[in-house]
C-alpha cells in the first residue's frame, strides 16, 4: 500500500492532477458524479492526492504565507500587494487575502468530499480510515490557519453539491478549535507512523505536533485576551510535543542549512511538509524568485546563477535577535551578501551599502546541478510545514507556562539541542554552501549550552523573552512569526518598537507585560559603532521600514473577511473590527 500510494502520487503529479482535478473542483458537483467517482480503492487515493495538493494552493503554501511584514521580513515597496505590506489593506484585497481564503476554503472542500465519500468504498478498513484521517489532518489544518487569520468563520464539514444552502453564518473560533481537535485525535488515533515511504503524508506525529501547536495558540490566546490563564492548553501542548519527542523518530540536522536545501529534501527533522517538484509538471511554487539571494543583474537575468529577484526581504534589524557566534543561522537566514552575475560567485555587502538584507533561507545557490534550468515560478524547494525544531519550541515553551518555580531542566535541555546544532560550523564557509559537509565545533564558549542559573532563562519572565527571540533566530521565513505576534499580542509594539529602534539607533527595548516584548542586551561599544555606521548608510531603508509600519494598529492581529465573499454570502454579517 505504501507504495501504490507513493507512486500513484507522482503519476497524478505529473499529469498536473488530471485524473482528480473534474473530480475535485471546488463549483458544486452533482451527486451522481461524486457516487460514480468513488468506487475503487484506487479513487480514494486520488481523492487524498487532489487534497494534498490544496497545500499547494498560492493562498495556502504556495505563496501567499511569505507576504507578511513582521520583524522577521517584508515585502519590498516594488511588490506593494495593494497596501498587504503597508498595513493599508483593505477587505478588497485581492493579491493576498482574497487567495487565503478561497484557496483554503477549495482545500477544505476537497477534504469535505474525501471524508464523507471514502468510508463508503469496499477496501481494506485500515487503509480506508488512515485515508479519511489524512483528509482529515488536512481539514483540521486549513481551518486552524482560518481562525488565525480571521477569527470566526464560516465551517462546513460537508462537501457543496449543489448551488443550495451557500449562506453559512460565522462558526465562532472555540466551536472551530474543538472540530479541529476532534479531526487530529482521530488521526493519532488512525495515521501511520513516519517512514521513508510517506514523505509528504500526514503521519500520527505530524497529527500530534498540530494538536500541540493548538494547543499552545489556544492557550497563548487565553493569555493574551484575559479570558483565562491557559494552563491546561499548555500542559496538553507540552504532553502532544513530549510523545513526538520521545518517538525517537525525529531527529535535527547536524547542520542548520541542510534542513532546508533541495538536495536533503525529507530530511530527518521534517515532520510535515508540502511537497513541490519542478520542472515543468505544475506543481512547483514561487519561492526561488520571491526569496534568496539578490544578484547584480536586473530583471530574470538575476535567477541564472541562482538568484533571486529578493522581492521578499530580510528586515535589516532582525541581524540583532542572533548572538555573536550564532552565526550559521543569521547568515543562511539573513544573508548580507549578492551574487556578482558574470562570475557566479558572491560578494559580501559592506556596512554601509544601502541594499536590502536577503532572506535568503531557501535559497537555491549555490547551482550543484549541471542541468540547472532558469524557473521563475516552478521552484522545486519543499515548504516545511512542521521541523523537529518546533518541536523541541513549543516543547520548552509549553513547560515554561505550566510551571510554578520557573524553568526546570527539560524546557533548557530542548533549547539546548538548537544550541548545540547551531555550533556546528562548515568548515568552507556558509554561503559556498560546500558539499560534502566538513563541520567544525565552534568553541562552546560562543554558544554555551543553557543552565538554570543563566540570566537568559532564570525565571519564568526571562525563559518568555528567550523564546520570543529563540522562535525568529531558528522558524524565521518560514510562516510562523505573524502568528506568533499574534498570539503574544505584540504584533503592533513589536513592529513599532523597531521603527524606534532604526530611528534613534538605541539598542534598548522597552519591558512591557506578558505577552512579552523582549529587551536587547546592550552590545559592547564596537557593535554598537558597526549599528550606527551601519544605519548611516542605510537612511532609505529606514525610512522605508517606518513607512511600512507607522500604519500598524492592533487590528490588524486578524485579516479582513474578503468583500467579494460578503457580497456572495452576507449570512458573514459585518467585518472584523477596523475594516469596512
Amino acid at each position: 500500500m505504501k507504495n501504490q500510494i507513493k507512486y500513484l502520487y507522482l503519476i497524478v503529479l505529473a499529469s498536473g492532477f488530471v485524473a482528480c482535478s473534474d473530480l475535485l473542483e471546488e463549483t458544486p458537483v452533482s451527486q451522481p458524479l461524486a457516487e460514480n467517482s468513488f468506487k475503487t480503492e484506487a479513487n480514494a487515493i486520488a481523492a487524498i492526492v487532489g487534497v494534498y495538493s490544496s497545500l499547494q494552493l498560492e493562498g495556502v503554501y504556495g505563496q501567499s504565507q511569505l507576504e507578511f511584514t513582521t520583524d522577521e521580513t517584508y515585502a519590498g515597496s516594488r511588490v506593494p500587494r495593494s497596501g498587504f505590506n503597508l498595513f493599508t489593506f483593505t477587505a478588497d484585497n485581492i493579491e493576498v487575502i482574497l487567495p487565503i481564503w478561497r484557496d483554503h476554503y477549495k482545500g477544505i472542500n476537497r477534504a469535505n468530499l474525501a471524508i464523507s465519500k471514502i468510508p463508503n468504498i469496499n477496501m481494506d478498513v485500515t487503509k480506508r480510515n488512515n485515508l479519511v484521517a489524512e483528509a482529515k489532518f488536512i481539514r483540521a489544518l486549513l481551518y486552524f490557519n482560518l481562525i488565525r487569520y480571521f477569527g470566526d468563520v464560516p465551517y462546513k464539514d460537508s462537501e457543496t453539491t449543489s448551488f443550495n444552502n451557500l449562506n453559512i453564518t460565522r462558526t465562532p473560533v472555540a466551536t472551530i478549535y474543538e472540530n479541529i481537535i476532534e479531526d487530529l485525535e482521530y488521526g493519532v488515533d488512525h495515521l501511520k507512523v513516519k517512514t521513508a515511504f510517506l514523505a509528504g503524508h500526514a503521519t500520527q506525529d505530524a497529527a500530534k505536533t498540530l494538536l500541540a501547536s493548538v494547543y499552545l495558540t489556544r492557550g497563548s490566546m487565553a493569555k493574551r485576551d484575559n479570558t483565562g490563564d491557559g494552563l491546561a492548553d499548555f500542559d496538553l501542548a507540552a504532553s502532544y510535543s513530549k510523545e513526538v519527542i520521545d518517538s525517537n523518530r525525529y531527529r535535527l540536522c547536524p547542520y542548520f542549512s541542510d534542513a532546508f536545501i533541495v538536495e536533503n529534501k525529507n530530511n530527518d527533522e521534517i515532520v510535515f511538509d508540502v511537497q513541490f517538484k519542478s520542472p515543468g509538471l505544475g506543481v512547483g511554487n514561487t519561492i526561488g524568485i520571491n526569496m534568496g539571494i539578490a544578484s547584480d543583474a536586473s530583471g530574470v537575468d538575476n535567477l541564472i546563477s541562482g538568484g533571486s529577484q529578493g522581492a521578499i526581504r530580510a528586515n535589516p534589524y532582525h541581524q540583532y535577535y542572533y548572538e555573536k557566534a550564532d552565526s550559521v543561522r543569521l547568515q543562511w537566514t539573513d544573508a548580507r551578501i549578492k551574487i556578482v552575475s558574470a562570475t557566479g560567485k558572491f560578494t559580501r555587502l559592506s556596512a554601509v551599502d544601502n541594499e536590502p538584507v536577503a532572506a535568503a533561507k531557501f535559497r537555491r545557490y549555490p547551482v550543484r546541478s549541471p542541468n540547472f534550468v532558469l524557473q521563475t515560478s516552478d521552484y522545486d524547494v519543499n515548504w516545511p510545514i512542521f521541523r523537529y525544531a518546533e518541536v523541541l519550541l513549543i516543547y520548552a515553551e509549553a513547560l515554561n507556562e505550566t510551571s510554578t518555580s520557573g524553568p526546570t531542566q527539560p524546557a533548557i535541555d530542548a533549547l539546548n539541542q538548537l544550541r548545540s546544532r547551531a555550533r556546528n560550523i562548515n568548515r568552507e564557509g556558509v554561503h559556498a554552501d560546500v558539499l560534502p559537509r566538513t563541520l567544525t565545533l565552534q568553541k562552546s564558549t560562543g554558544l554555551a549550552d543553557l543552565t538554570l542559573d543563566n540570566p537568559l532563562v532564570s525565571s519564568q519572565a526571562a525563559f518568555r523573552d528567550y523564546i520570543f527571540y529563540e522562535r525568529s533566530r531558528e522558524l524565521s521565513t518560514e510562516g510562523k512569526r505573524w502568528f506568533d505576534l499574534v498570539r503574544w499580542g505584540s504584533l503592533k509594539t513589536t513592529l513599532r518598537n523597531m521603527v524606534n529602534k532604526m530611528t534613534t539607533k538605541s539598542l534598548e527595548a522597552p519591558v512591557v507585560q506578558w505577552p512579552p516584548l523582549p529587551s536587547i542586551t546592550q552590545p559592547a561599544a564596537t557593535t554598537q559603532n558597526k549599528w550606527t555606521k551601519y544605519w548611516t548608510g542605510n537612511n532609505g531603508q529606514t525610512e522605508e521600514w517606518n513607512k511600512i509600519t507607522e500604519k500598524v494598529q492592533d487590528f490588524h492581529m486578524l485579516l479582513p473577511i474578503p468583500n467579494s465573499e460578503r457580497l456572495a454570502n452576507p449570512s458573514i454579517g459585518p467585518n472584523n473590527p477596523g475594516y469596512n
